[in-house]
């Protein structure tokens, strides 16, 4: 796009612009030369970072879903802004930026993930309960029953059988016996006795398996939510300060 030096990818008059070659141009150098050389309008230096980006990220690199690239593109420009790249050329810093970001940024995006899928007002202790319940129970039964029947019986049968060959007699005389020519007198009696006992037993065990399981789930979302805030804030900071702690070593070092 511009004309390129043996030493840096910079415009003509990089000596306008303060950068000496004793010592490699700092970041903020190579994205003003980059966005403002032949700009009607200068871009101001909050906007730089964004601007320019594309000349230095020009590549392929891990990034987790929930960072937006070109917002974390411009926190390491920004951070390391008035800082001088530690290599002689842009291209060959361009070349250990991008190994460097392939290198570090696949588990740094595991950080990434697990803040950014933390729902903070939501998410709390999650306590999950669960028992099992058995029960054996044991039913007897017994059953105990006798009857008793007894009959008794008695029958009595009298015949009286009087008569009388001389009919003219009276009836009367027939029946007192006063006058009677054949008499027959019967007398039968019987009795009979019955008796039955039934006794009867009945007993039996009912065994009753009861059993089950019971799952609780219990949920305590945060109160202390404004602390919680700090946290997450504080936790993504600390990622990004142990991602530029990394690229601190592509940068030119004052010893």
């Amino acid at each position: 796009m511009y004309p390129m030096l043996s030493i840096y990818p910079l415009i003509p008059n990089i000596r306008k612009l303060g950068i000496s070659h004793d010592e490699p141009p700092t970041i903020y150098a190579l994205l003003n030369s980059y966005v403002n050389y032949a700009a009607d309008v200068p871009t101001k230096i909050k906007d730089l970072a964004n601007a320019g980006r594309a000349m230095f990220f020009d590549f392929d690199y891990p990034l987790a879903t929930g960072i937006a690239k070109a917002d974390f593109e411009c926190m390491i420009l920004n951070h390391f802004m008035m800082r001088r790249i530690g290599y002689e050329t842009v291209t060959a810093f361009k070349i250990a930026l991008n190994v460097k970001l392939n290198e570090i940024m696949p588990e740094y995006n595991r950080l990434f993930d697990s803040i950014e899928n933390w729902n903070l007002f939501n998410d709390g202790e999650h306590i999950t309960r669960q028992a099992t319940d058995a029960r054996i129970t044991n039913n007897t039964t017994s059953n105990t029953g006798s009857s008793s029947i007894s009959t008794t019986g008695s029958n009595s049968n009298t015949s009286d059988r009087r008569y009388s060959n001389t009919p003219q007699n009276a009836l009367s005389d027939v029946r007192n016996g006063d006058y009677v020519s054949e008499y027959n007198y019967d007398q039968d009696t019987s009795s009979a006795t019955s008796s039955s006992t039934n006794t009867s037993s009945n007993s039996g065990t009912n065994n009753t398996t009861d059993s089950g399981n019971q799952n609780e789930s219990i949920i305590r979302t945060p109160s202390d939510k404004i602390r919680l805030y700090s946290e997450f804030l504080k936790n993504r900071q600390n990622v990004y300060t142990m991602i530029f702690k990394d690229l601190d070593s592509l940068f030119y070092q004052i010893i």
